[in-house]
C-alpha cells in the first residue's frame, strides 16, 4: 500500500494542475492508483486507510512486549516462545520485524518526574577518561549524586566501581548534603543490582544492607525506561562536559581539587536550565531541613561471603554456627557482617539476624524458630508426650517415669524414656510394664536394667523379701540389682 507521504504528493500535483497520466508517470505508480487516490480525497476521505493485516505473533504479543521490556533480545524470545509452546512460531526475522513495528506502533508519552524536597537522589557513574596516579594512567570514573528537587550535587572522582566504592561515595554524599534523602535511584550497576528484573529488581546484598543502616529505600531503576533516570544523566553529562572535557591534570590530585572547586563555584551556584533557579538556594531553603539525620554509627563494611545452609539448619561462619530457616537447607546463602551483626540473604531477601559470637569458637547461634514445628518443641512437650505412652504400657512403666522425673535426670534429650518407649517394638507391654517395675523395685531407673531384665525374661521372677534384706547396700534403702542377680546366678548389669 502506498504511504501517507505518497498519496499527499499525488494530491499536491493535482492542486497544481498536472493529469493524471503525468502524475503516474513522475511518481512511477499505476493511473488508476492515482485516479483512485483523487477520487477518495474528493469524496472527502483525507488518507487512504492502511488495511490491517494480522500476524501470527498477535496472540503472543503481551508476552513479547513483557519479554522485551525484560531486555531480552529477539533471539531469545523467539527461542523461549518455540519452547514454551512445544511448536514452531514463525521465524526468527518475522518476529524481529514484529519486535519493530511494536517499538513504532505507537508514541510513547511520559509524565514529568516531580519530586518533593528531600523525598529522592539519583546516582550514577561516568567515565572521563585517564588520570595519573603515582605517575601511571588509571581509568578515572565520576560518581554523581543528585537530589531530583533541588538538582544539588555531589561529585566524586573514582578509579573503580566496586561495591565499597559505591558505598563509600554514598557515604561522603549524605554527609556532604548534612541528611539522607527517603529514596535513592539507582541505574542498574552490578554495585547495586545483582539480577535486572522489570518487576522486581533483586538489590545487591551488601547495598540492601547499607540502606537499611542510613534508613533509605533503593529503587533500582526500570530497564529501557530512560525516564526513570533522566536527572542523573543529564547531570553526569553536565560534569563531564563542563568540568572534564578537553582539560589537562597533571594528576588525580590536582583533578579532584579542581573538581571540589567547581562543585562550590559553577555548578552548585548556576541557573539550572530546567527548573531555572539556583541549586544551592533551593537545597538550603527547602531541602536540608527535610533530609532524614545521618546515623549515629558509620557503616562498618567489613566482609561479605557465601555459604550453604547445613541439614542441622546452620552456616559457618568464622568458625561458629549461624541457624538459617529450615526451607533454606542445601541452599547457597550470602553472609555480610555489618556492625557486629551477621546477615544472612537468599535472592536479596534477609532470611535471618543474628548477633556476631566473639566469645568463643565452634559456638552455635541458634534461632529455634528457624527449625520445623515438629522439631521446635519444650522439654515439658517432650515429658508430657511419654506420660501419655509411659501410660499405655502400664502401673510399672508410671513408676519407672515417676522415679524418673523426680530424679531430675533429664539430659540427653530423655532419651532413657526414649529407650523405654521403643521395647514396645521388641516386646508387649506387659513385659515392658513388669520389666519397669522390677526396676524400680530395686531402685535402678535405667533403660540398660530394663533392656536386660526383658532380654533374659527376668520380669516374671517372684521378689524374694528375704533375699532383699540381705542385699541392700550398707547405709541406704537402696537395693542393689546386681548383688541380687548374683544371688539368682546371673551375670552383673552395667549401669548408665
Amino acid at each position: 500500500m502506498l504511504e501517507v507521504a505518497m498519496q499527499t504528493t499525488v494530491m499536491t500535483l493535482y492542486k497544481k494542475g498536472y493529469s493524471k497520466t503525468s502524475i503516474a508517470e513522475q511518481l512511477s505508480i499505476d493511473r488508476k492508483t492515482v485516479r483512485r487516490i483523487i477520487q477518495r480525497y474528493e469524496a472527502g476521505e483525507k488518507e487512504i486507510e492502511k488495511k490491517p493485516y494480522p500476524s501470527q505473533f498477535d496472540e503472543y504479543r503481551e508476552y513479547i512486549e513483557i519479554q522485551l521490556g525484560k531486555g531480552l533480545t529477539v533471539k531469545r524470545i523467539h527461542q523461549d516462545l518455540q519452547a514454551e509452546n512445544q511448536k514452531t512460531i514463525g521465524s526468527y526475522s518475522g518476529l524481529r520485524d514484529y519486535c519493530r513495528k511494536l517499538k513504532t506502533d505507537e508514541k510513547k508519552a511520559y509524565m514529568v518526574m516531580n519530586a518533593l524536597p528531600g523525598e529522592e537522589a539519583q546516582v550514577d557513574f561516568g567515565y572521563i577518561g585517564t588520570l595519573k596516579v603515582g605517575g601511571k594512567p588509571r581509568k578515572a570514573w565520576v560518581f554523581v549524586m543528585s537530589l531530583s528537587y533541588s538538582r544539588y550535587m555531589y561529585v566524586e572522582i573514582t578509579l573503580d566501581q566496586s561495591v565499597k566504592t559505591f558505598i563509600t561515595c554514598h557515604v561522603n554524599g549524605f554527609k556532604y548534603f548534612g541528611g539522607v534523602p527517603e529514596t535513592v535511584k539507582v541505574d542498574n550497576l552490578k554495585a547495586a543490582v545483582t539480577e535486572t528484573n522489570f518487576y522486581e529488581p533483586i538489590t545487591q546484598r551488601t547495598y540492601a544492607a547499607f540502606g537499611e543502616h542510613y534508613g533509605f529505600l533503593p529503587q533500582p531503576c526500570r530497564v529501557f525506561t530512560p525516564t526513570d533516570k533522566g536527572k542523573i544523566e543529564a547531570n553526569v553529562k553536565y560534569v563531564k562536559d563542563n568540568c572534564f572535557s578537553k582539560r589537562e591534570f597533571k594528576d588525580i590530585d590536582e583533578a579532584r581539587e579542581f573538581l571540589k572547586h567547581w562543585l562550590a563555584n559553577i555548578a552548585n551556584i548556576r541557573v539550572h536550565g530546567t527548573i531555572k533557579k539556583v541549586p544551592k538556594e533551593l537545597f538550603e531553603t527547602f531541602e536540608k531541613e527535610k533530609l532524614k539525620p545521618l546515623p549515629a554509627e558509620d557503616f562498618i563494611f567489613s566482609r561479605s561471603t557465601t555459604a550453604i545452609v547445613n541439614y542441622e539448619c546452620h552456616i559457618c561462619y568464622r568458625a561458629n554456627y549461624y541457624s538459617v530457616p529450615h526451607t533454606y537447607i542445601g541452599c547457597q546463602v550470602d553472609v555480610i557482617e555489618v556492625n557486629n551483626l551477621l546477615k544472612i540473604y537468599f535472592k536479596g531477601k534477609e532470611v535471618a539476624l543474628h548477633v556476631i559470637n566473639t566469645d568463643m569458637k565452634g559456638a552455635h547461634v541458634t534461632d529455634k524458630s528457624h527449625y520445623p514445628a515438629s522439631k521446635n518443641i519444650t522439654s515439658a512437650e517432650i515429658m508430657s508426650r511419654y506420660k501419655v505412652e509411659m501410660e499405655e504400657i502400664g502401673p510399672g512403666a508410671v513408676e519407672f517415669f515417676t522415679q524418673y522425673a523426680e530424679s531430675g535426670c533429664h539430659a540427653q534429650y530423655h532419651r532413657i524414656l526414649a529407650g523405654i518407649v521403643n521395647l514396645r517394638k521388641k516386646y508387649p507391654d506387659s513385659v515392658v510394664d513388669k520389666a519397669c517395675g522390677r526396676a524400680c523395685y530395686y531402685r535402678s531407673i535405667s533403660y540398660r536394667t530394663v533392656k536386660n531384665i526383658c532380654d533374659g525374661g527376668f520380669e516374671a521372677l517372684p521378689l524374694n523379701e528375704e533375699a532383699d534384706n540381705e542385699i541392700v547396700v550398707e547405709g541406704s534403702n537402696v537395693r542393689d540389682l546386681n548383688a541380687y542377680r548374683a544371688l539368682m546366678g546371673l551375670g552383673v548389669i552395667a549401669n548408665d
